[in-house]
């Protein structure tokens, strides 16, 4: 894969679920991940090498747990944009409209504990995730099925379909919220950013970069919207962008 750059990527930003690690909770590609973490690590001596952060719906810990595993220093955006992680010095925190809207998060979390046919990932503070007790179920259903339970009781939430689950968001607050805020704290400007992501919820952060990959278990409305769509699964393809970024770099040096 090549990419040819008009302006240095400064920052690769990576979803996690589905681009770094593979969908359906199957084992790491260890391999590949140290692979990308040692070009991170590169990137602090190396300004051809973009330096690596994330933007996703996981939970904070999760996130915490990767950042040391792949050496990233960059602040990194949880939850769908509810808040930001700092590894060096240790800190998170959420955005001030998040911690004021959070009391909703918690009514919408006790009409879903009234309910036996899904649950909610554990972990979250200020959004929730909502799986299927049958894992069989589609989406699209669940999809509508929640939209119609939160019109029911007057819950202003919004409805953010995933790959296996359901993301439920203050309205405001999603991964491109994050993600501007993300490039705010890291003084980087997103044209400047390279962006890889698989679901529906990950267009609009994407759309803001000045390139964009999609992995081969992307949806299709995500491979088709972004400027290069990868013929490799996760990790694998977030390895060979995060190669052909730093190739660009280089290339764009030589030629200026």
């Amino acid at each position: 894969m090549r990419v040819r750059l008009d302006r240095p990527i400064r920052v690769f930003a990576c979803d996690l679920d589905g681009c770094l690690a593979a969908v359906d909770h199957a084992p790491y590609d260890l391999v590949r991940l140290h692979a990308v973490a040692e070009l991170n690590r590169a990137s602090a001596d190396d300004p051809t090498v973009p330096a690596l952060t994330f933007v996703t719906g996981r939970p904070h810990g999760y996130v915490d747990a990767f950042m040391q595993a792949l050496d990233v220093r960059l602040p990194a955006s949880f939850e769908n944009g509810a808040g930001l992680a700092v590894r060096l010095p240790y800190r998170a925190w959420l955005s001030a409209a998040v911690e004021r809207d959070r009391p909703l998060v918690a009514d919408v979390e006790r009409v879903l504990g009234e309910r036996d046919d899904v649950f909610v990932q554990l972990g979250k503070v200020a959004s929730l995730s909502v799986f299927p007790t049958d894992p069989a179920r589609p989406v699209p259903e669940l999809t509508e099925t929640l939209r119609g339970l939160l019109e029911e009781h007057g819950l202003p939430l919004d409805v953010d379909p995933s790959t296996g689950c359901v993301n439920l968001l203050l309205r405001g607050t999603d991964k491109a919220s994050g993600f501007l805020e993300l490039c705010e704290a890291a003084d980087v400007d997103p044209a400047d950013v390279a962006g890889i992501g698989d679901a529906l919820g990950d267009l609009p952060w994407l759309r803001r970069c000045g390139v964009s990959f999609a992995p081969a278990n992307a949806l299709g409305e995500v491979r088709a919207a972004v400027t290069h769509a990868v013929d490799l699964p996760d990790v694998a393809a977030t390895l060979a962008a995060y190669e052909a970024l730093v190739a660009a770099n280089r290339a764009l040096a030589d030629r200026t």
